[in-house]
């Protein structure tokens, strides 16, 4: 039995011994618009803590640290689920409630919806707290789909859409159950040529790095005619974490103040936006403002393609550090080898990208999605721009 793509046994804990559908009666309880009964409410949140361990498991976080999901000082999903709860019941019995009654009145059981809105949920926080892991899956992701469109690879089982669970064969009569297979040198390999492309590129520029990714993919041939997505995102994805972090790790590290012209380089950081959903559409908002102002930008193309690479940089870098990143400074040395981008530019980019996101903070709402911050990683320099 499966609704919106979940087995009974993740389905299970969303239904009492007597069959009763717990989410769609307690969507009946709250069309009265009073306070929701203690006990219901218990259950139902017992019923969302086991929806999202099985999400979890599905996606291979329960292994990851919970700050993957904006979960920060536990060790461990059974003590962090409790505070992922309480955000999960918001996202679904406040904010989307309407919906969810709307729904009833339809159709005698939302149950399934409410499972599809736990996945939707978990695929929010993770790309919001965890940037590496999402930039990694859409690559890869948009990589496979374009091979299986070519015909170099075919989907013989799980979501054609191309998830964690799809089996993908080399051969269309390939054995749709292949072992577990470990890819682990092979995708270490090919982060040494397409990192940090891999991270910073987006937009026209992401199709680049699409294409070299497809063509890498016959290199999983030798390990057998099939093979789970699972099996390569989970270590490509792991290999760059740990890349991006050793990177952080030694731009915390550096305690040398870059100047240019007798001034010191400021430091900021994009903050990481609150857990509201308000919030989170705000910082949305804010890096798409960003991406399209760059765009527009009467520049040549070589500076256009140095602020977006060095935009995605920062985006995706505030995301993956932590709040106590100390009193370390990334040189702009470092950074200019990184991202392949002339150190003397660093300095004019940094400032017109400060602009930019100036202008669409006010624009957006006027709340501060960029602060100062001493000793976070990215600078901000003094000099002006050039073309």
């Amino acid at each position: 039995m499966n609704i919106a793509g979940f087995s009974w046994k993740e389905r299970r804990d969303g239904e009492n011994a007597a069959g009763t559908r717990v989410f769609t009666e307690y969507v009946r309880a709250l069309e009265g618009g009073g306070e929701p009964d203690p006990r219901r409410l218990a259950v139902v949140r017992e019923a969302l803590k086991g929806a999202l361990r099985g999400e979890l498991r599905r996606r291979g976080l329960w292994n990851a640290p919970p700050d993957y999901l904006g979960v920060y000082g536990s060790e461990g999903w059974e003590d962090a689920l409790e505070e992922l709860v309480s955000a999960v019941y918001v996202f679904i019995f406040i904010d989307r409630r309407r919906a969810l009654q709307a729904q009833l009145r339809l159709k005698p059981n939302v149950d399934g919806l409410v499972f599809l809105n736990v996945r939707h949920f978990v695929h929010e926080r993770q790309k919001e707290h965890d940037p590496l892991g999402s930039q990694v899956f859409e690559v890869l992701q948009s990589a496979v789909r374009q091979a299986v469109a070519q015909g170099e690879l075919h989907v013989l089982a799980g979501d054609p859409r191309v998830r964690n669970e799809t089996v993908l064969g080399f051969r269309p009569d390939a054995e749709p159950a292949p072992p577990v297979q470990d890819f682990r040198d092979l995708v270490a390999r090919w982060n040494d040529d397409l990192l940090p492309d891999l991270v910073t590129l987006r937009g026209r520029r992401q199709e680049e790095i699409v294409e070299r990714l497809r063509e890498r993919l016959v290199d999983l041939s030798p390990g057998g005619d099939a093979f789970r997505f699972k099996d390569v995102i989970d270590p490509l994805r792991a290999d760059v974490r740990a890349r991006w972090g050793a990177l952080l790790e030694q731009a915390a590290g550096e305690t040398a103040v870059e100047r240019e012209d007798g001034e010191t380089v400021r430091m900021v950081r994009l903050s990481r936006p609150d857990t509201g959903f308000e919030e989170r559409q705000l910082f949305r908002r804010l890096i798409d403002c960003v991406l399209t102002s760059i765009e527009r930008l009467e520049v040549n193309e070589k500076t256009r393609s140095y602020l977006a690479t060095l935009w995605q940089f920062l985006r995706v870098s505030a995301g993956s550090c932590p709040e106590d990143v100390g009193e370390g400074r990334a040189s702009l040395r470092r950074i200019g080898e990184l991202l392949g981008i002339p150190r003397e530019r660093l300095p004019g980019l940094y400032e017109t990208l400060g602009q930019l996101v100036e202008r669409c903070r006010a624009a957006n709402s006027g709340k501060l999605s960029v602060t100062p911050l001493q000793g976070a990683f990215a600078p901000a320099g003094p000099g002006g721009m050039t073309p």
